[in-house]
């Protein structure tokens, strides 16, 4: 007997995505092929919202946050710059939406607190993915599908909050995603450390060879170089929201790094291999359990 493929129960049926840059366009893309699903968007680039409106699949295009609010939705997936996630947050609470509210930002704590103040029932999402390109020209469905995805419901969420919760992880099942929940707090502590403060080393390490060497080194650069300052190439306009957003962090964790490239920068000053074998052999180690993938 031949088995039968249901389609999956789809947690929402109109979802909106304000913002189809690199995140919201590979969003919307990795969503497409669910027929059952509406999808809104919103985008202020012309260009984008000129390629969004030959997509068929897309119920309603609009540059306009306001239209993009006043659509009847199940679920707002904002997707814009932090600060421009923020904003929209304040303009939903001025227009009183009752639907819920999710982000894909890269800090959690600011716009937690800023739909705390607003009365929204939001959770907040962060697709752990992305490439050194933006735009919705660059987005792909494969960079949404399968990645791991964090949710940070606020923790002192009622039942709307729960409730929305559990429909946020169903949905980011059903991508493959790799859905693990903590608090808004906790993720920028954590992706202070191995996103943000990464990306502020390898633009330290590529200005450090610009300011000392300036462009006639880059001919001579090996796969090491480019390797460790590959995510230096990033938009830096974007990465300069994203630190301010999670300065108190970071502040700390560059202090952490400073002092550890002052424990290194003695042992060479002093000729101590010894030393210096110490301070980096527990470092390999560690290194050498990352996931393969």
């Amino acid at each position: 007997m031949p088995r039968i493929t249901l389609p999956p129960k789809l947690p929402f049926k109109r979802v909106g995505i304000a913002g189809l840059g690199l995140i919201g366009g590979s969003l919307a893309k990795a969503l497409i092929p669910f027929g059952g699903l509406e999808l809104y968007v919103f985008d202020r680039d012309p260009k984008t919202v000129e390629a969004a409106r030959k997509v068929r699949r897309f119920a309603a295009v609009t540059d306009q946050a306001e239209t993009f609010i006043d659509w009847p939705l199940d679920l707002a997936y904002l997707c814009l710059p932090v600060r421009r996630n923020v904003e929209l947050v304040n303009l939903m609470a001025k227009k009183g939406i009752d639907y819920p509210v999710t982000d894909a930002g890269s800090t959690k704590s600011p716009i937690t607190a800023a739909a705390s103040r607003a009365g929204l029932t939001f959770c907040g999402g962060h697709p752990i993915s992305g490439r050194e390109v933006s735009g919705y020209a660059n987005s792909s469905a494969d960079l949404i599908r399968g990645c791991l995805y964090i949710l940070t419901p606020p923790e002192d969420g009622g039942p709307e909050v729960m409730d929305l919760t559990k429909k946020l992880k169903a949905l980011h099942d059903l991508l493959g995603c790799r859905v693990r929940i903590m608090s808004a707090a906790d993720h920028d502590r954590l992706y202070g450390l191995v996103s943000h403060l990464p990306f502020l080393t390898a633009s330290a390490l590529a200005g450090t060879a610009l300011r000392l060497g300036g462009e006639d080194v880059l001919p001579w650069a090996g796969t090491g170089f480019k390797d460790t300052t590959r995510v230096g190439a990033s938009a830096p306009a974007k990465w300069v929201e994203i630190a301010m957003e999670n300065a108190d962090n970071l502040v700390d964790d560059i202090g952490a790094l400073m002092n550890l490239l002052g424990e290194i920068r003695r042992s060479l000053k002093t000729g101590d291999a010894d030393e210096l074998m110490n301070i980096l052999g527990p470092i390999s180690a560690f290194r050498q359990k990352l996931p393969k993938a």
